[in-house]
């Protein structure tokens, strides 16, 4: 059953309900008040009688009344109506009761005063017909009108609920492709909260497919090269081992290869993973120098092979945000400073604190990056040529993603010492954020 069919099945048998629990109400208060004023109506006409010139010789004297009546004066019936029989009507000597006479019910009054008696009686019927017209003109009215309330409340309804009604048709059309918004056009305030939480919905499905399509083309696109190097890597191994002659180089480029393809596997997954839903569930609160302090520990090993130093600038600052990716975000720029740089040459990281934000700068003594280049090389899978080291494409890409995660900016330059600079520009946090994470 529709909504609007309940509503209105509902609406109406309580309107009826109502209207007929009220009808009956009415009934017994009109059927008291009614016999209340027949009583007093039969009271003065009883009044009326006794005081009356009437003769006692008119027995046969006929008065047209809704009452029977008698007047007995000295036990003897001086008068009555034509609907009365010649006997007592009522064996009380004063006062109301209910009697039976001629085949009815009466209600009876008697009236003595001295030597006069009089009788009054009415017929319970006419009284019960009396109340029932009464309740039937005021009942009829509202029967009338429930009619015409089922219409208004039918309209109503229809358009209380033609916004859900609007939700329900856009959602039928919606195609297992179509995860366009919604929009509820009409004011209704119940459904905006649900039309905000399906256009969430919404919105996350499709970054969620859109994610997963990315990551199925830049796995494709990517993994293609080293897998073909490894193929002929192979070839060349195994060759060297028919001919007996596998020597140094051999295992040495294959692992290179090797390192190079769980090199970008781990990126692709580094890119992937960093989301915005699972980014605002895993903010906590970070202490930047130790991070930074961390991820140049467990670069220090390349450092020395290349011959590089690292200086750190900072002081005891915390930041409000994802630990996680904020280790992928400086250990892909530290990586790339140490890849790209070349050896023997310097590295400076240092964090600046502002009055509503903090930078963290990470700058080299390379060659760096012409000019070119500087706002190509955030593009996905986006090599720079100029250097005779090559990489997956997709550092910078991934440090751009994580800095905009945190609301954060980034900035490619050239360094006081003659490279590169990447200057990172993150908001600061209140101790409220603090206090929440």
């Amino acid at each position: 059953m529709s909504i609007q069919r309940y509503l209105l099945i509902v609406i109406l048998s309580v309107v009826t309900l109502a209207s007929f629990g009220a009808a009956l109400q009415g009934y017994k208060a009109s059927k008291a008040k009614l016999n209340h004023i027949f009583d007093e109506e039969m009271r003065s006409f009883a009044v009326a009688l006794l005081h009356s010139p009437i003769k006692q010789s008119s027995t046969n004297v006929v008065l047209h009344s809704i009452f029977a009546y008698q007047i007995w004066i000295d036990s003897k019936l001086s008068l009555k109506s034509d609907n009365s029989p010649k006997k007592h009507i009522s064996k009380s000597n004063d006062g109301y009761s209910d009697n039976s006479f001629l085949g009815k019910r009466w209600r009876v009054f008697v009236l003595v005063e001295g030597n006069a008696k009089v009788i009054v009686a009415q017929p319970i019927e006419q009284r019960l017909e009396s109340v029932e017209e009464v309740l039937l003109e005021a009942i009829l009215p509202i029967v009338y009108a429930i009619p015409l309330i089922g219409l208004l409340v039918f309209f109503a309804i229809n358009r209380s609920l033609k916004p859900l009604n609007t939700l329900s048709t856009q959602l039928q059309k919606k195609s297992a492709n179509d995860l366009s918004p919604i929009k509820v056009k009409e004011n209704s305030t119940e459904l905006k909260p649900i039309e905000r939480k399906l256009n969430s919905l919404f919105e996350r499905l499709s970054n969620a497919f859109e994610r997963e399509k990315r990551l199925s083309s830049d796995a494709a696109h990517e993994l293609r090269t080293p897998i073909s190097v490894l193929k002929i890597t192979a070839h060349n191994i195994k060759i060297a081992f028919e001919d007996n002659a596998i020597e140094r180089h051999h295992i040495d480029e294959l692992n290179s290869n090797t390192t190079r393809m769980a090199h970008v596997i781990e990126q692709i997954i580094a890119l992937n993973r960093t989301t915005p839903d699972n980014f605002e569930d895993s903010k906590t609160t970070v202490e930047l120098r130790e991070l930074l302090q961390n991820v140049i520990a467990d670069n220090y090993d390349q450092m020395e092979l290349a011959q590089q130093t690292v200086s750190l600038e900072a002081k005891p600052i915390s930041l409000l945000g994802d630990k996680f990716s904020l280790e992928i975000l400086f250990d892909n720029l530290l990586k790339n400073a140490i890849k790209y740089s070349g050896e023997g040459t310097s590295i400076l990281i240092s964090i600046k604190e502002h009055l509503n934000d903090l930078k963290v700068l990470v700058e080299d003594s390379g060659v760096g990056i012409t000019k070119e280049h500087l706002d190509k090389v955030f593009l996905r899978f986006y090599r720079v040529t100029q250097h005779p080291e090559t990489g997956s494409g997709l550092g910078l890409s991934i440090v751009k993603h994580i800095v905009e995660l945190h609301e954060g900016d980034i900035q490619l330059m050239e360094s006081d010492l003659g490279g590169l600079k990447v200057v990172i520009t993150l908001p600061k946090v209140t101790p409220m954020d603090f206090n929440n994470a």
